[in-house]
This record gives C-alpha cells, structure tokens and sequence, in this order.
C-alpha cells in the first residue's frame, strides 16, 4: 500500500492553472501528497501571472517548474488525474478518480478576476487535499 497520494493536474498549455494547482498542493500537503502538472499542448514557458499569483499565496518556488506534457510527467498509476479547463480527457493516464475542474474565461481575466480564479482553484484543491485520507 503506497503512502502518498498522488495527483496529476492537467491544462491546455501547463502554463498557469495546472501549475498553480500543483503549486498549492506542494505549498499546504507536500508530505502526504505528490502533485504533478501537464500540458496536453505545453507552452514555451510559464504564464508570467503563476509567478505573480503564487507568490501571493506564500509560494516562492514556482520560478523553478517548467511546463511539460502529459507524457513527460512520471509513468504510473495516478490517484486522480484532474483537468482544468481543458476540454480533452485524459484517458492514455492510469488513474483511480478523473475530475473536470472548469475554472472560467482566462482571456478576458483583468488582475481582479485573475486573483477570484486563483482563489477558486485555492478552494477546490484544498477542499480536495482535506478530503484525501493518507
């Protein structure tokens, strides 16, 4: 029986939501919980508000994640596999749980907006990190 749980967080790009809810995961139940982020098409670099927006949350180390695709992230059997706001499905991950998170229209995001969506994804993640039993 494994230990940890472990979670896998899937975005268009893997450039701002997936890594943000990654970021939370590692910021509040890095011990009991390894989260992992991916990108079904991975941008060339992250989105400049994930720094900007996890720094807010007390998260200091998003400077260090790289975007990357599902394929680059750990080969084995996920706890959940969660997209955001992506409408592929990710069916090629082993996973016990799969979720759809729809967060809203980043394009049209002021600051305002963008911080309600971060606050948001904060809520969902820590709802289900407080939800997993370890």
């Amino acid at each position: 029986m494994r230990n940890k749980t472990y979670i896998l967080f899937v975005c268009k790009d893997n450039a701002l939501w997936s890594q943000m809810a990654e970021a939370i995961v590692k910021l509040y139940r890095d011990e009991e919980i390894s989260a992992f982020s991916a990108g079904i098409r991975p941008a060339a670099k992250l989105d400049p508000s994930a720094l900007e927006l996890s720094k807010r949350l007390g998260y200091d180390a998003m400077h260090l994640h790289t975007t990357k695709s599902v394929r680059d992230v750990p080969d084995f059997h996920y706890d959940f596999v969660i997209t955001l706001g992506t409408p592929e499905y990710i069916l090629d991950v082993a996973a016990d749980k799969r979720l759809e998170w729809r967060l809203g229209d980043l394009d049209t995001a002021d600051e305002v907006q963008l911080l309600r969506l971060r606050d948001k994804l904060l809520n969902r993640v820590l709802n289900l990190v407080i939800s997993v039993a370890v």
